[in-house]
């Protein structure tokens, strides 16, 4: 193989690669703000869940061992009451959990369709 050969050989270079358009910046905004919701959301669930059967737990054992636990068991005593502070943090924190829900849910982005109809709606007579 002659020698001039090898050293005016061009670099080769890959063909450049199809190009996609670039998606729109407000766009990725809005999905990456959405992506990170929608990690919340999961975290915030998985966190309502751990913290519900802990507390539960805490709050079973709490009021057996008030109303006479081992007690009980041996004598066909009253069962007395127990109190229901589990149901209400319950209740509340779940109230926050599904506004949190829907919020992700029911977030998108504005459509141009949509911001066209509405023109159409405010400027058609009624």
């Amino acid at each position: 193989m002659p020698t001039e050969m090898l050293s005016e050989q061009e670099p080769i270079t890959p063909p450049p690669a199809p190009t996609t358009p670039e998606p729109d910046g407000e766009l990725r905004e809005w999905a990456r703000k959405h992506v990170e919701r929608v990690h919340k959301l999961k975290r915030d669930v998985a966190i309502f869940l751990l913290g519900m059967t802990t507390l539960t737990g805490i709050w079973a054992l709490v009021e057996w061992q008030d109303n006479g636990a081992f007690e009980r068991l041996s004598d066909n005593g009253n069962p007395g009451d127990w109190e229901p502070w589990i149901l209400y943090v319950a209740l509340v924190w779940g109230f926050f959990l599904v506004l949190d829900v829907l919020r992700v849910y029911f977030d998108r982005p504005t459509t141009e369709a949509e911001i066209d109809r509405a023109v159409n709606r405010i400027r058609s007579p009624r």
